[in-house]
């Protein structure tokens, strides 16, 4: 019996370190990320709220953390006045408390001075459980195109 107690504990305490990584949650975290992105929302709290504290990102051939990336973020949106962003073809793969996800991008970018900047990404991202919550640990970013209409 103190056997069967034993295992139940250890259960119970086992999944309340634990969530259900599924695709969906993968996918709806990763749609939030961009979300969280939009230079419309865009604020610093939230985005590390779904960033790990060893977030990583190659983006622009550049080799970013969380803060640096932030200022990344907070000096293109002195000339961008609208963002939006398309992601499709979910690849996803399921570990245990971790997800990977490739997938394409397609963005669009409006600049304060009339520009459409129009691109196609190849994306990549692993995200991780931290602190109880699936969070973006590191996404790799590849242009395809870009073309910047008037």
């Amino acid at each position: 019996m103190k056997k069967i107690i034993a295992f139940t504990c250890f259960l119970v305490s086992s999944s309340a370190f634990s969530i259900e990584v599924s695709e969906e949650t993968a996918i709806a975290k990763l749609e939030e990320f961009f979300y969280l992105l939009d230079v419309d929302r865009y604020e610093k709290d939230d985005f590390f709220k779904v960033t790990t504290k060893d977030f990583q990102i190659f983006e622009d051939g550049l080799d970013l953390d969380r803060e640096t990336f932030h200022e990344f973020i907070e000096e293109a949106t002195g000339s961008i006045v609208e963002t939006d962003w398309t992601l499709s073809d979910f690849k996803v793969t399921l570990g245990i408390d971790s997800a990977h996800i490739s997938y394409y991008n397609n963005g669009i970018f409006k600049t304060s001075d009339g520009e459409s900047i129009h691109s196609f990404w190849m994306e990549s991202v692993f995200l991780v459980v931290e602190e109880g919550e699936l969070k973006v640990q590191f996404l790799q970013s590849d242009i395809v195109e870009r073309e910047i209409k008037q």
